[in-house]
């Protein structure tokens, strides 16, 4: 099940709200209007404030999205939970110097935020408006415009701050591993950089366990997990990235006719083979049969339809000289299990995520490089 809303686009980058984000609004009005006796203008006041943040955690995550499309990543979406943000992209950067723009200009955006809030603060302070640094979080409690810009300051500084720890998801482990890419390599340098962020999420879990503060051992939790699965993306990607579709797809594989019904799908499905089915005519690819398109054709029409109206002419392909990572990708934003091969439109037969999953499996355990790995199309 999908538990994420589109709400909006940028430059072809999908914006989502993941559904327990909804839980932050009443937690906000709850927060100002009752905790801290504010009333229903309190609420309101709450309610504003968490979506500005929001609109500042957006503009932060359009940054790294912006800066990762310029360098030819391409990003995928946006998605909005109660912990942030978090800018879903295909790949790593080629190059560390890119890696390290990505990844300042998140925290850089709310730096920008706050300089200009900043200045408006000094003003006030030096106009009396805020008289002692008691008065000062007096106005932070209260729903007023001196307390929404002082929080807004207030937090957007430590969104910088929080980011730019080095440790992963944040952008400081990455710009932590951009730097030590230099001389190490990514590979090594993203081990490095999981390690540092581990070390640095262990003690914060148990300073969150030591006082009692459970939402910081919470993150501490949280940052442990990223970190590894940081390390453990990268290690997939430079594993993938080395080897090619040539080396691990089904050659020949079972196919499909356009005259063919429904019920040769079945027969092919109880052999055990799986879809998509690729639909082929004197070796050249025409379409593809996926398992969602065989239910519903078969509860549509029944088992005499042939599959060269139900087959679906939209659909990835890869090449042989094409990376498995490149046909992992297509198979995750596709929804595919595999894809086709193919050389000028000639149809050379499967890869399936099954395969690559094996393969990253057995170099893993084997902790050997893919150059080593002997596999013959």
């Amino acid at each position: 099940m999908d538990w994420s809303l589109t709400i909006g686009s940028v430059r072809g980058i999908k914006i989502r709200l993941h559904v327990t984000f909804l839980l932050i609004v009443p937690w906000a009005a709850y927060n100002w209007g009752i905790l801290m006796r504010r009333g229903w203008s309190g609420a309101l006041y709450g309610i504003i404030f968490t979506l500005i943040i929001f609109f500042c955690v957006v503009l932060h995550e359009l940054a790294h999205s912006l800066a990762a499309t310029f360098y030819g990543v391409r990003v995928r979406e946006i998605e909005l939970s109660p912990i942030g943000g978090l800018a879903k992209m295909d790949s790593l950067p080629p190059k560390p110097s890119q890696e390290f723009v990505m990844a300042a200009v998140g925290p850089l955006v709310n730096l920008v935020i706050a300089v200009p809030l900043g200045l408006f603060v000094l003003l006030l302070i030096g106009s009396r408006s805020i008289k002692s640094p008691g008065h000062l979080l007096y106005l932070m409690s209260k729903p007023s415009w001196q307390g929404f810009i002082l929080n807004l300051l207030a937090t957007n500084v430590l969104l910088a701050a929080f980011n730019l720890l080095p440790a992963f998801p944040m952008d400081g482990g990455r710009l932590l591993r951009s730097i030590l890419s230099w001389a190490v390599g990514q590979r090594q340098a993203t081990r490095w950089a999981a390690r540092v962020g581990q070390a640095l999420a262990s003690i914060m879990g148990l300073a969150g366990l030591a006082t009692g503060n459970l939402v910081l051992a919470m993150i501490g939790l949280l940052v442990f997990v990223g970190a590894r699965q940081e390390e453990q993306w990268t290690e997939l990607h430079a594993t993938l990235s080395n080897l090619q579709v040539s080396q691990a797809f089904v050659h020949p594989s079972p196919t499909l006719a356009p005259g063919d019904t429904l019920s040769a799908v079945l027969e092919q499905a109880m052999r055990g083979h799986q879809a998509p089915f690729p639909v082929v005519e004197e070796e050249q690819l025409l379409g593809l049969l996926g398992r969602s398109d065989v239910t519903a054709a078969l509860e549509t029409y029944g088992p005499s339809a042939p599959v060269g109206d139900i087959m679906r002419k939209q659909f990835p392909t890869v090449s042989p000289d094409d990376t498995l990572m490149r046909a992992r990708q297509l198979m995750a934003t596709s929804g595919l299990r595999a894809v086709p091969v193919t050389d000028g439109g000639r149809f050379l037969g499967m890869v399936t995520a099954q395969q690559v999953h094996e393969i990253y499996s057995l170099l893993s355990a084997q902790q050997r490089t893919p150059e080593q790995l002997k596999v013959k199309p």
